[in-house]
């Protein structure tokens, strides 16, 4: 029998897969994700209900024939907005591969069992398959669902589609690992394949401000190319090779066998040709953490620097840099601070808007970087029995939690100052006030983290999360105010105090009980 649940069988080492991913989906309240989520589903359903009712009949899709094709704008739209699912699912097929290969801490267990390499290569690529594409398939199943009731049974192809982009996504997502393992080695490949899944999480978000950034005789160019682009017989026109997934999607016989081919072909494929890789891969993740010895101390090889701060805060860099995985998530929020920076230098006129957006990310951005420092403190026990005050050393990592963001946006400073120095004092105040706030925060509310799961600290106090949102938004609010409506300003004001002052009265008790960092 090809399926069954048997020990030591594919289907059952997929099921242990995915019950490992549901465990991870539900250390928040199982209730809410339940009836959130079915709540959710029920009015996606709703939506796809309303749509298709108003949609005339469209037998010719299933037969692909022209007649069935929707318009040209709306295959572009949908298209594309298709394609940004599709870059977003590989983004998470490449974080998730990187997990199976180098955070779960099984291979070794798994490879010492007598189940086939080949067979653990394909379950942890089905299974990173699957949780690439569950969120999508709850998105757009309802459309196949309400297909059936209003007469487009046709878009029951798009559970055949998605499995197959799914599956040729995540082969993608582990080849690009593997193949980083292979040129970089198993450290290295970490940190950049983390860093490339961001930077194709944030593509389409970095694509939409290319425009902003060009001269309006470049976007007028940009534009006149992309009509010829969009018209009969160019590359991006309703018929174009480009739009098979959105055909396949729509019941196209044509454009759905190639998409299922190519997904389950490509995977496949890969897990056939490079199987072997993720066993050597494997086994260098697993033993080359075991086998690293640290250096022979020699006399006069470490030196240590002068004054408590400069060690606190070389201290707190290195460990930094030392992460991957903290570098790949700071790095993500780096990214959509970069456009804003950049557009204050080719956009004056946009500085109204511009300012306000840079102040939020930068403060949002220091508030991450505070948590690393001071709740993610690998050895709270050791610094809180140092010869030094405690408050003292969160003061000191709060302080190397902000100096990064102060030198990122300091050629906005520096620009501002030649040209507008109203502008650039009110800029530097409301930085400084925004990404203090956030430092002022972890201090004035000293809690215990974890920085492998910094992406899962806002689940660890809700109160403080949302005021952490509220003093960032309220300095930026203040710098728009400041600059459009000054009569709002004091009100932007009031809110942006109401982190640090909410963190203060909520952590008293927290801080004279001597909670560590």
């Amino acid at each position: 029998m090809i399926f069954t649940f048997t020990a030591a069988t594919w289907p059952w080492l997929l099921r242990h897969e995915l019950r490992l991913a549901w465990r991870n989906i539900s250390r928040t309240s199982l209730w809410l994700i339940v009836i959130g989520g079915g709540l959710l589903w029920a009015c996606l359903h709703l939506v796809a209900w309303l749509t298709l009712s108003n949609l005339g009949p469209l037998s010719g899709a299933i037969a692909g024939t022209s007649s069935a094709a929707p318009p040209p704008m709306a295959t572009l739209v949908t298209g594309a907005a298709l394609w940004f699912a599709i870059s977003l699912m590989f983004s998470q097929a490449i974080l998730l591969s990187i997990t199976a290969l180098f955070d779960r801490g099984d291979f070794d267990l798994l490879l010492s069992s007598p189940m086939p390499t080949q067979t653990v290569f394909i379950v942890r690529g089905m299974g990173v398959a699957i949780s690439s594409v569950f969120l999508y398939l709850l998105l757009f199943t309802p459309f196949a669902h309400m297909g059936l009731i209003t007469g487009h049974a046709h878009l029951l192809a798009i559970y055949p589609a998605l499995i197959s982009i799914g599956l040729f996504v995540s082969a993608l997502g582990m080849l690009l690992t593997l193949t980083l393992v292979r040129v970089l080695g198993a450290r290295h490949a970490r940190m950049v394949g983390q860093l490339i899944g961001a930077l194709v999480g944030a593509m389409f978000f970095l694509a939409s401000q290319v425009q902003t950034m060009l001269s309006t005789e470049t976007r007028a160019g940009i534009t006149s190319t992309f009509k010829q682009w969009i018209a009969v017989d160019g590359p991006l026109a309703p018929d174009s090779a480009i739009w098979f997934p959105l055909r396949a999607m729509l019941g196209e016989w044509l454009p759905l066998l190639i998409v299922m081919g190519v997904g389950l072909g490509g995977f496949w494929l890969v897990v056939s040709l490079t199987y072997k890789r993720f066993l050597a891969g494997t086994q260098e993740s697993v033993t080359g953490q075991a086998s690293k010895k640290l250096p022979a101390v020699m006399g006069g090889s470490i030196k240590f620097r002068q004054g408590l701060m400069m060690n606190v805060l070389i201290k707190e860099w290195k460990l930094i840099v030392r992460d991957p995985n903290l570098i790949a998530q700071t790095f993500l929020q780096m990214l959509y601070l970069l456009p804003m920076i950049f557009i204050f230098f080719r956009r004056q006129d946009m500085t109204l808007l511009v300012m306000p957006a840079t102040i939020m990310l930068a403060s949002t951005l220091a508030g991450s970087l505070a948590w690393i420092t001071i709740a993610a403190e690998d050895a709270p026990e050791l610094i809180g029995v140092a010869p030094v005050q405690l408050a003292r050393i969160r003061w000191m990592k709060a302080l190397a939690a902000v100096m990064p963001v102060w030198i990122l946006v300091s050629p906005v400073l520096a620009y501002l100052l030649f040209t507008t120095p109203l502008y650039a004092a009110a800029f530097a105040s409301f930085i400084a006030g925004g990404t203090i706030s956030a430092g002022l925060i972890q201090i004035w509310y000293p809690r215990q983290g974890d920085r492998k799961n910094m992406k899962k600290r806002g689940q660890g106090n809700m109160v403080i999360n949302l005021i952490e949102g509220i003093s960032a938004l309220g300095w930026a609010g203040t710098s728009y105010a400041m600059l459009a409506a000054p009569l709002w300003a004091p009100l932007g004001l009031l809110l942006a105090l109401t982190g640090p002052s909410g963190a203060w009265l909520l952590g008293k008790s927290r801080r004279e009980q001597g909670v560590l960092a």
